[in-house]
């Protein structure tokens, strides 16, 4: 009976003491570093009007965005579309500042932050917007990829 105790005994710790095994591309900061260069080229395709080249350096292929006044947006040719529209809207300029980032898992890291927005139609006075985000990003192949992006605006209706 003794020795079935300390048995159960050390199999309980073995088995409470294991934790998953961090992968070896992991580093602290890893996501923080690449999320803020991901923003600031984020930033650039806004700024050039390349819903192309935004969507598919920035999101992953299965991505979600959850923009304002719209349906969930799954994948990235719904992406793909919706920013098309918005930037062929006029001329945007977005700033995005991240405020924090968790990286729970060597894979996963979650970001919220702010976002200050300014479009100027073909013909019109420029429009303003500020608001705040939180993304969702996955790490795969050495990259990490914006898998889950909702934000919404800080400015009265």
């Amino acid at each position: 009976m003794k020795r079935f105790i300390l048995a159960t005994a050390a199999a309980i710790l073995t088995a409470c003491s294991s934790s998953p095994r961090i992968s070896s591309d992991f580093s602290p900061g890893d996501a923080e570093n690449a999320i803020r260069r991901a923003n600031a080229d984020f930033a650039a395709n806004v700024r050039s009007a390349n819903a192309q080249i935004l969507v598919s350096n920035f999101y992953a292929p299965d991505a979600v965005v959850m923009a304002p006044n719209y349906p969930a947006l799954r994948g990235r040719d719904a992406i793909q579309q919706f920013w098309t529209g918005f930037l062929a809207s006029g001329a945007v300029d977005v700033a995005l500042t991240s405020t924090n980032v968790m990286q729970p898992s060597s894979d996963v890291a979650i970001e919220s932050g702010h976002y200050d927005l300014s479009l100027r139609p073909a013909s019109g006075q420029a429009i303003k917007d500020a608001g705040k985000y939180v993304v969702v990003w996955k790490k795969s192949d050495g990259r990490w990829w914006a898998v889950e992006d909702i934000f919404n605006s800080d400015m009265p209706k």
